[in-house]
């Protein structure tokens, strides 16, 4: 995937504001670099002059939670789901809360009963559901989650700044809310496309018809809504 410098940094602009902003304790990279994952974690702590804490890429998982809380609290981290159930196997909720001032979740679906857990023992404002393929350079939209969690699922939110996001039908219409769509993402973060791969590239990145002259839109495959409150809500998979 060709992503932008001016994506990358729109999104790192957004973390350094939003999450390094949150403490001086910066953030923690236990990922390969080769994860979109990592750019939040890794970029955003530097440029707001704090510390990025660095684990080894071979670490034993069995050992991620005593790793992070001796170098906590950060500032924020940024996990996925699986991350999230293996410290909540290794961890006390209380140390649980003193990990990072916020713990933005990403990479795949977050599961409700995963999301009531860790918003039960963060508090309110500090546990962050975040949605975004590496086609529209790592996040799209954030959702802000409170504690009790219920329902099937856990809405993927409202766009970042520079981002924009449409529900549309087949024919490329606005859904009505409630109605499933599929999402398309546009603004700042569209990537260019796929290196050397014009068909898949002409498939997936389409004229944004809501934007600027020359503005692209990202088919994500991601079938969504839109609920009443503004918030989009993630219901699966275009292809099953």
């Amino acid at each position: 995937v060709q992503v932008t410098h001016r994506g990358l940094a729109n999104h790192v602009r957004w973390a350094v504001e939003e999450l390094a902003s949150r403490g001086a304790g910066g953030s923690a990279v236990f990922s390969s670099v080769a994860f979109d994952l990592v750019v939040p974690n890794l970029w955003a702590p530097l440029l707001a002059g704090l510390p990025t804490h660095l684990l080894p890429q071979d670490l034993d998982l069995a050992e991620l939670g005593p790793r992070l809380r001796s170098a906590a609290p950060f500032s924020f981290l940024k996990l996925t789901p699986g991350h999230m159930e293996i410290l909540a196997g290794q961890l006390e909720p209380e140390q649980l809360a003193g990990l990072a001032q916020a713990v933005v979740v990403a990479g795949e679906a977050l599961p409700v009963h995963a999301a009531d857990r860790w918003a039960r023992a963060l508090g309110a404002g500090r546990l962050i559901n975040e949605y975004g393929p590496t086609e529209a350079s790592v996040g799209t939209c954030t959702y802000p989650v409170t504690a009790p969690v219920s329902g099937d699922s856990v809405p993927i939110g409202r766009p970042l700044p520079g981002v924009t996001m449409h529900v549309l039908d087949d024919l490329m219409r606005p859904s009505p809310i409630g109605v499933v769509g599929e999402l398309y993402v546009g603004g700042h973060g569209v990537a260019r496309g796929y290196a050397s791969r014009p068909e898949p590239t002409a498939a997936s990145f389409v004229p944004d018809p809501y934007g600027p002259a020359g503005a692209r839109l990202y088919r994500t495959g991601d079938l969504v809504r839109l609920l009443p409150e503004g918030h989009v809500d993630f219901v699966g998979r275009r292809d099953g």
